[in-house]
């Protein structure tokens, strides 16, 4: 057994796009349970499994009941207006089916639209997309104080003991997301890749948000072709603070290695960029279990 293979053993991948998400033609990708083998014979410990148009929850019993696994799987709504958008009856329904995770809305998250994030790809694949009725939602009102909707949210995520990811909201709705969970003891929720160019939060506010018990997402698409090399992230990883860091692969492109071979690659990145063995341990299995109140 090589270093790679060791700091693979029981990672956890919170944010893995594994599906056919828009058709059989647009951004398909692995849906047949091939790579839960090689996710075993790896020793990862589990994956959240996210859809930015549909939940996940009836496509996570159909790949347990098709591939014997010891893997975990997890499935997660992102609150998008086909999901029936922010509220407490998603993340209810999420609870009662078995979900884990509730991301809040990506493509119907406002800061996406005024970015021109996924909301802008996904006008590329369906025509009629301008026909949805997307209100692009915002959490904060214009003095930047979370409005009542979100907290409610909050509430109804720890209430069903569920992990809370900020999906594509703006960095600063995420720390007043973060602020409104610590005063009132939620520890489970997750900026989603803050460092991607439609969040692009500063490393000063990151820092903030893991100091008041927010998880802070590292993801491999800031490694990916034409981005950030290993050691500008591990950098960053260090001024936010390993404590509150968790590494997801958030696999999404096709071309991409499967997810676990993806996350077996991350972490090793990771390592070669200055990470100890211990430390991506830390961000790969440890804090993503806190994170999922797992042991």
């Amino acid at each position: 057994m090589t270093l790679y293979d060791e700091l693979i053993e029981g990672a956890i991948d919170l944010h893995c796009h594994l599906d056919i998400e828009f058709s059989l033609e647009q951004l398909k990708r692995e849906p047949e349970p091939g790579w839960l083998p090689k996710a075993e014979a790896m020793g990862m410990r589990g994956v959240v499994l996210k859809s930015h148009w549909w939940p996940t929850i009836n496509v996570v019993p159909y790949i347990v009941s098709s591939v014997k696994t010891n893997v975990s799987l997890w499935s997660s709504v992102a609150m998008n207006v086909t999901a029936g958008g922010p509220n407490t009856c998603v993340i209810e329904a999420c609870s009662a089916l078995g979900g884990k995770m509730v991301f809040l809305p990506t493509w119907s998250a406002r800061n996406d639209i005024l970015r021109k994030g996924f909301s802008h790809r996904i006008r590329s694949i369906y025509k009629d997309f301008d026909k949805i009725e997307n209100p692009g939602f915002v959490f904060t009102d214009e003095g930047g104080r979370l409005l009542p909707k979100a907290k409610e949210l909050i509430e109804c995520c720890k209430s069903h003991n569920l992990v809370l990811g900020s999906g594509h909201v703006s960095w600063q709705e995420s720390l007043a997301f973060a602020q409104a969970a610590r005063d009132i003891g939620f520890k489970g929720f997750v900026i989603n890749h803050p460092l991607s160019v439609f969040i692009d939060a500063p490393l000063d506010a990151l820092k903030r948000a893991g100091e008041m018990g927010a998880f802070l997402e590292v993801c491999w698409t800031q490694l990916a072709p034409g981005r950030m090399d290993s050691a500008e992230l591990v950098s960053k990883i260090r001024t936010i603070g390993l404590d509150q860091v968790v590494a997801s692969t958030d696999y999404f492109r096709p071309y991409s290695p499967n997810p676990p071979e993806l996350m077996r690659m991350f972490l090793g990145m990771l390592h070669e960029g200055g990470l100890t063995k211990d430390e991506v341990k830390r961000v790969g299995c440890v804090n993503p279990a806190r994170a999922l109140s797992l042991e």
